[in-house]
């Protein structure tokens, strides 16, 4: 293995891990809307394209 493969793979394995992560734990796609409750409308609807 040349020195590129292993820096392209070192480059990438954090990457890596956190897809795993990722497809292993369904909490990371949980979104608390209390968050968005919190925030003050005016500004957040033209934000996400409601108003």
């Amino acid at each position: 293995m040349t020195w590129r493969w292993r820096m392209q793979l070192a480059l990438n394995a954090p990457f890596g891990l956190l897809w795993v992560a990722d497809k292993t734990n369904p909490a990371v796609h949980a979104f608390d809307m209390s968050v968005l409750s919190a925030l003050h409308a005016e500004w957040l609807a033209p934000m996400m394209g409601i108003a």
